[in-house]
């Protein structure tokens, strides 16, 4: 009988493989099959009927082991000493379903967001009465001043410094024309954190342009603010920004919204005002004046105190000008936010300016913020000193060209 590995040798040969081109062929289906060559019936029937075997050997029988007692007495006590040891499992509490946390603002938070709706409303407010006062101006027709007697390369400037000219204008019932009883050019140096007065005498001898030459102070009669405007910059050489023209009401109207103000008062000038006050008093009224480091003033009598001329000098009446508006200064950093719209409420509508809404927010707001702060400094023309006096007009002559230089280290040096 043969076995089966002596088959095996041969077993590759029970099989053959046929092609698939046969009468079962499909030519559509690209394929090939195994077709049995039928030998492998032969072998079956040869492996049932006993021609092959398998030859299987025998396995061994599975060997019984025997134990110690003492090794099984052993191994018991060390798997319980074993488990004792291991920590016992606790069984899980059943736990509670979470709560969702609501969000709570903390208190900085809240402060934050409160601090931040307070000033949004205060903001909100403060635009509003801005464009409330804004609309009491008198604006000029022309906003942009243009100087046709100069050109703007000529004149020194500086974005760090805002030149306004301020006219106090000496306007008289029945009169179509004024002088400019006050010129100031007020200069903001935000660079230097100064505020800087400049007083022009009204009796300077100047070159105005388009007329001959004359008195500064009769720029104004013969052209308006705007002549002394173009007068200033052509002899001066400095760039004006914007100006202000306010008349005598005006300012008596501004010291009384602030409750007054406090000027240094000498004996002499309080003895002056006292013995002159029916010529300067515009209401008739009886005036008092004291004299010392600080003596409140009222409208009335701060206007007869800035228009003192003939008691001394023009320099001497500049300054007293500068003085006064030192002392306003000092007041409306005193001044609530109240006080502040009361005043702007009595000057603004005797006020005439050409500064646009925008500069106006601006200037405003530099002033809450920065400006009030500021150190004050002053200057005239024509310097003390450098001047010649005509004795047959009273005007004062003196170098252009260097007081000009000095001028401009002034202001922007």
């Amino acid at each position: 009988m043969k076995t089966f590995a002596e088959y095996a040798g041969n077993f590759e040969d029970n099989f053959e493989d046929i092609s698939s081109k046969s009468e079962n062929f499909n030519e559509n289906a690209d394929e090939f099959e195994d077709i049995d060559s039928g030998r492998t019936d032969d072998f079956l029937q040869d492996l049932v009927e006993g021609e092959y075997e398998y030859e299987i050997e025998d396995e061994p029988e599975d060997e019984e082991v025997e134990y110690d007692e003492d090794d099984v007495d052993e191994a018991l006590d060390y798997w319980e000493r074993k488990s004792e040891a291991r920590p016992k499992r606790q069984p899980q509490k059943e736990q509670a379903p979470k709560k969702k946390k609501k969000k709570h603002l903390s208190l900085r938070r809240k402060i934050f967001r409160g601090c931040g709706i307070l000033i949004l409303c205060f903001i909100i407010i403060l635009v509003a009465v801005f464009f409330k006062l804004y609309s009491m101006l008198n604006h000029a027709s022309e906003s942009d001043h243009v100087n046709s007697y100069i050109s703007e390369s000529e004149l020194k400037s500086s974005n760090k410094v805002t030149n306004i000219l301020l006219l106090g204008v000496d306007a008289r019932e029945g009169e179509t024309s004024s002088r400019s009883d006050t010129m100031i050019l007020v200069s903001i140096d935000r660079k230097n954190e100064k505020i800087k007065l400049t007083s022009f005498l009204r009796d300077s001898y100047v070159e105005i342009p388009g007329h001959s030459a004359g008195k500064l102070n009769s720029a104004c009669t013969k052209g308006d603010y705007e002549l002394v405007w173009d007068t200033i910059e052509y002899n001066f050489k400095v760039k004006i920004d914007y100006y202000m023209l306010v008349d005598f009401s005006a300012f008596e109207n501004l010291i009384d919204a602030l409750g007054g103000v406090d000027v240094e008062v000498t004996e002499k000038e309080a003895t002056y005002l006292n013995n002159t006050w029916q010529k300067w008093s515009l209401t008739g009224n009886e005036l008092h004046f004291d004299y010392g480091d600080s003596v409140h003033l009222n409208g009335e009598q701060a206007l007869m105190f800035c228009r003192i001329r003939k008691l001394d000098s023009d320099f001497k009446r500049t300054e007293r000008q500068r003085r006064t508006i030192s002392a306003v200064k000092t007041s409306l950093m005193d001044a609530g936010p109240m006080e502040l719209i009361g005043v702007a409420n009595s000057v603004l509508p005797l006020v005439e300016t050409d500064i646009n809404s925008v500069a106006l927010l601006k200037l405003g707001f530099g002033a809450i913020t920065s400006y009030l702060s500021y150190d004050m400094e002053s200057f005239q023309i024509p310097i003390d000193g450098t001047y010649k006096t005509n004795t047959s007009n009273y005007a004062m002559t003196f170098d252009i060209d260097e007081t000009a230089e000095k001028l401009q280290e002034f202001i922007y040096g």
